[in-house]
């Protein structure tokens, strides 16, 4: 069976991005392409999780399979620095004005976003 493609950035899914990107010294903005599939990848791996937070997540969205396409959620960016050789990542827009640090911190609330925001947020930058 073909995946289930989502473009985050469509208008069904209501982004809550600010779209500030601070102006960080080293740090360049990327493209959403590469940085999509780890969110796809970090969606995957808590649907296959066992236990309470896997149960949730496939009783919201089965167990088939999903591509992210397109963009990332409207007023999200994308961004690395390279300090020290290390590809350090950020993900901007958050309401917090605080920013994700890995594609699976980022992916808690991708499915805040997906469940058009009626459910509670689990993201650590939502304060829960």
């Amino acid at each position: 069976m073909a995946p289930i493609k989502i473009d985050l950035s469509a208008p069904i899914y209501g982004s809550d991005g600010t779209g500030i990107v601070p102006n960080e010294p080293d740090e360049r903005v990327e493209a959403a392409d590469d940085f999509l599939v780890h969110v796809k990848n970090a969606f995957h791996r808590q649907l296959r999780k066992a236990g309470p937070q896997g149960d949730a997540m496939r009783a919201r969205f089965g167990t088939g399979e999903y591509e992210f396409v397109g963009q990332m959620p409207v007023g999200y960016t994308h961004a690395r620095k390279d300090p020290d050789g290390r590809r350090d990542i950020r993900i901007y827009g958050h309401p917090s004005g605080r920013s994700y640090n890995s594609a699976a911190k980022f992916m808690l609330h991708v499915v805040f976003l997906l469940d058009l925001k009626v459910n509670r947020c689990e993201c650590n930058l939502c304060g829960h």
